[in-house]
């Protein structure tokens, strides 16, 4: 349950550094070489690992609890 809140924050950090540094993503975003497509993509890559890492540690946990005490109320 821990990793999962690490991750959660980590995926709020990054959305927090994306957002207050907008002006610099948008200029590099606008610009025609071959950073714009590298930098959305590295953001969007990124983002997703942390948060999709973050939700699969939660449900794994969350069914891991309720098979154990679906287990105890079998014994």
């Amino acid at each position: 349950m821990l990793k999962a809140l690490v991750y959660l924050i980590a995926a709020g950090v990054a959305y927090y550094l994306v957002f207050t540094h907008a002006r610099e993503l948008l200029s590099i975003m606008s610009s025609k070489t071959i950073k714009a497509p590298l930098v959305s993509m590295s953001i969007v890559v990124v983002v997703a690992y942390l948060y999709g890492t973050a939700v699969a540690k939660l449900i794994k946990h969350t069914l891991e609890d309720k098979l154990s005490s679906q287990n105890l109320r079998e014994e």
